[in-house]
């Protein structure tokens, strides 16, 4: 069997940025990224961006001259002289209309002061009045056509400046502000779902079940997918979102979720389109092993909302030709090469590059993400 690395590539298929914090520019160098803040400070401080611009976005935030307050973005210029970084460096110019080179021209992009001064409900509405503009004039359209009316979370550096004077406590404390689902990759946003394997049977008997995805879906329509899956909606935890999911898209029952269902990590992974957009994104993993078919408590996934087409029992080869047959969604096959490695079925011994794969599982991402490391 063909090594599992080219699985796992094709969810996580953005180079390693080993020599810089964040990716800076596209793999083949043809765009700059400009990092986005949710103020200067964080800049200058160095801390992981919110997001990562891409040329064609910038330029259309230059060009948003905003409302009564004037544009709601702030741009940093490139410094050509000690000079003009003295300058520049004391007060950060807003660049609404000009023209140019916005990404040679540009160091990182923020919210104006008097966003920031609205909290997270001005930053949440200001972005998400840019995407629904941007929708309304077709632009962006290879990632705006698929709107949902679905909040994302976004998060920042639990060490930027706008969090100074609120101190933070718990998971998920570091939220910034929320923006529509289906825009998060224009901005380079990093997006955050949850992923289970159900699955019967112990050691190498043990089979997952499979869904087979509607074939009027908007993404990857009539692929194999994990048994449950789902984005996390802003308000909800991972847990939350999971027993949610399970519901609507397999009719299992909380109860019996919640007595047997196990979370078993993380999975980070940074991919790029084929038009260009940056989708980096985190995906917390659980296991279901369902009760033996003799018991009274089996229970078994059934399709719900119309988001799943049908569900299979499958053996572990089975999933594997079908992995390098390219039936599965990219993240749902390598979801299951991370089951497979955690359940002994793919070790050292068995697999060429097991160490780079389980590298690629936890890659940094170069983007802010729920943390409380202040």
């Amino acid at each position: 069997m063909p090594s599992l690395l080219t699985i796992v590539q094709a969810a996580d298929n953005f180079p390693d940025h080993i020599s810089s914090p964040y990716p800076s520019h596209s793999p083949d160098g043809s765009e700059r990224y400009v990092p986005f803040h949710l103020t200067l400070a964080d800049y200058h401080a160095s801390l992981p961006p919110v997001g990562l611009l891409r040329p064609a976005v910038l330029v259309e935030l230059r060009a948003d001259v905003g409302g009564e307050y004037g544009s709601p973005w702030r741009f940093y210029p490139a410094a050509e002289t000690a000079s003009t970084m003295d300058r520049v460096d004391k007060k950060a110019v807003g660049l609404g209309g000009r023209g140019g080179d916005a990404a040679s021209e540009c160091q990182c992009c923020f919210f104006a002061a008097w966003v920031l001064k609205q909290g997270a409900e001005g930053m949440s509405r200001v972005v998400q009045e840019a995407a629904e503009r941007w929708r309304q004039e077709g632009k962006f359209m290879g990632k705006l056509a698929g709107w949902r009316n679905e909040l994302y979370q976004i998060y920042a550096s639990p060490k930027s400046s706008f969090f100074a004077s609120k101190p933070l406590q718990g998971a998920f404390a570091n939220k910034a502000f929320t923006l529509e689902r289906a825009a998060c990759a224009i901005f380079g946003f990093p997006t955050f779902g949850v992923h289970m394997t159900a699955y019967e049977g112990e050691g190498e008997s043990m089979k997952p079940w499979v869904p087979r995805r509607s074939r009027t879906k908007q993404t990857f329509p009539g692929m194999l997918d994990n048994t449950v899956a789902g984005g996390i909606p802003a308000g909800m935890s991972p847990l939350d979102t999971m027993v949610k999911e399970c519901g609507e898209e397999a009719s299992l029952p909380e109860s019996f979720l919640l007595s047997r269902i196990r979370a078993t990590g993380a999975i980070t992974e940074f991919a790029i389109t084929p038009d260009g957009y940056l989708q980096p994104g985190v995906i917390y993993t659980f296991d279901l092993q369902l009760s033996p078919r003799t018991s009274a408590e089996y229970v078994e996934p059934r399709p719900c909302d119309g988001e799943v087409e049908s569900f299979a029992l499958m053996s572990i080869p089975d999933v594997l030709a079908a992995m390098h047959a390219g039936e599965f969604k990219p993240n749902c096959a390598s979801v299951l090469v991370h089951f497979m490695i955690r359940h002994g079925m793919v070790t050292a011994d068995t697999e060429p590059n097991f160490i780079e794969i389980n590298w690629k599982f936890g890659r940094r991402l170069g983007v802010a993400v729920p943390s409380d490391q202040t």
